[in-house]
């Protein structure tokens, strides 16, 4: 199976041009980063009847997400690079709904439009519903963890954090707590001023990760309507800088790159 290797920002992404029989199981083995190619998630393009092309996405794990930002923009950047789609603004179909894509052939950066935030939340993303912008709190060895919760394609938590936060327990912890039935993104968040963001996250079905598109734009979606950030705001995560565009919907900018290309061999299970 003929495989190319892209990252956004270190988020890190196998792309293949077939259609698998077994995704989520390809998905496993691909990522895997010792028996494996190793990545943080696995990409492939399908026909779509309600845009130009559709986005399919499976974590490491083997999970489905609906939606992943940086593992967009590298799928703009694969298509472009293979001449599989013509147009530099164009329509993509994912799980989450439609997402409209900028390709800049200049700077090669890629924005694309997440949409708008849902900040009234239900099941299944979340048990009891949630009202909008309603901070949480929980206890976690002797100190109140507070946070908040907006889908923004996918469902994200926002921790803003101090010195007294441990990140690398608090986050697998958080993501799985009763309050999420099919877990949740957990994204640590420094303000650094109102322009700038640090962001780090901790994603479901991939673990830690240099950058989460979706993310550091539930961030700064967040960290604007609690009045901390300008509407537009640049990001710093582990693998580099994004832009976030907090407008009517949120749009998210930054690069994306070729890693390698090859070839994966695989048996007839496990595609």
């Amino acid at each position: 199976m003929e495989f190319q290797k892209y990252h956004g920002t270190g988020n890190d992404f196998i792309l293949i041009h077939e259609i698998p029989n077994n995704p989520n199981q390809l998905a496993k083995s691909i990522c895997d980063r010792h028996f494996g190619i190793g990545a943080d998630g696995l990409i492939y393009a399908s026909p779509s009847q309600i845009a130009d092309i559709k986005f399919n996405y499976y974590n490491s794990d083997g999970s489905i997400a609906p939606m992943c930002g940086n593992g967009m923009r590298c799928f703009v950047k694969y298509l472009k690079d293979n001449d599989l789609i013509a147009k530099n603004e164009f329509m993509v179909e994912t799980l989450a709904g439609l997402v409209s894509v900028c390709y800049n052939t200049e700077t090669k950066h890629i924005k694309i439009g997440l949409g708008q935030p849902k900040f009234d939340l239900d099941t299944p993303d979340v048990n009891p519903p949630i009202k909008s912008l309603e901070e949480q709190s929980i206890a976690y060895e002797g100190q109140i963890i507070r946070f908040y919760v907006v889908n923004l394609g996918t469902l994200h938590t926002i921790v803003f954090v101090n010195d007294s936060i441990d990140i690398n327990q608090i986050g697998p912890y958080l993501s799985s707590i009763p309050l999420f039935p099919n877990l949740s993104n957990i994204n640590f968040v420094e303000i650094v001023d109102q322009n700038i963001l640090k962001v780090t996250t901790y994603e479901r079905g991939a673990g830690w990760t240099l950058s989460c598109g979706t993310g550091v734009s539930a961030s700064a979606v967040v960290s604007y309507q609690l009045k901390k950030t300008k509407q537009d705001v640049n990001i710093i995560v582990p693998g580099g800088k994004l832009k976030v565009y907090v407008q009517k919907q949120v749009f998210l900018e930054g690069p994306a790159v070729r890693i390698a290309t090859g070839d994966y061999e695989v048996s007839n299970e496990k595609i």
